[in-house]
């Protein structure tokens, strides 16, 4: 069963290996005693392969070994990352973001401990606010291309995975409201 979040012909693509023979060359490698750091570090400096890639298998041996769950960070919290996509600008889906939150102050029965702040730059917009239960939203919004927005709503610091999965059905259902 393929549980990897890329497909087999992506990172065969884009490495030159197929899932299958990096966790071979990593299990042969040891690799399970390694931490993330040095398992990402010698995928960099002994395979050549770019960071974002060596993150990714690093990421998902971890998962074969059972050393972290999907969603599951390095440092053992949860994060989840919801997407929609929007005819036209960065500043149009950030201004349809804002319109929807309009002046509430708590998502899901959990309310915000700081007041949301946005800021931007050239190629960003960012919306974001922590939550009572010490987890924080981060709405990231980029241009995929001339004609569309793309819109991220991701939740960090979750405790659990069942945190994680009610928080991504929620801003599922969130975000068709947009």
């Amino acid at each position: 069963m393929n549980t990897q979040s890329i497909s087999d012909s992506a990172v065969t693509k884009a490495t030159g290996r197929s899932w299958e023979e990096w966790f071979a060359l990593l299990n042969n490698a040891g690799a399970e005693q390694l931490s993330h750091k040095e398992i990402a570090h010698k995928l960099y400096s002994e395979h050549e392969v770019e960071g974002w890639w060596a993150q990714n298998i690093t990421v998902e041996f971890e998962r074969l070994i059972g050393r972290r769950a999907h969603g599951q960070r390095q440092d053992g919290d949860y994060e989840i990352s919801v997407n929609k996509t929007f005819l036209g600008t960065m500043d149009r889906a950030l201004a349809a973001w804002q319109a929807l939150v309009g002046d509430a102050s708590v998502f899901d029965g959990v309310v915000f401990s700081s007041e949301p702040a946005t800021s931007k730059t050239d190629k960003w917009r960012y919306w974001r606010v922590s939550l009572a239960d010490g987890t924080r939203v981060n709405v990231i919004i980029n241009q995929k291309d001339a004609e569309k927005a793309q819109l991220s709503v991701q939740h960090r610091k979750l405790q659990s995975k069942d945190d994680a999965d009610r928080w991504k059905s929620y801003w599922k259902s969130y975000l068709l409201a947009l």
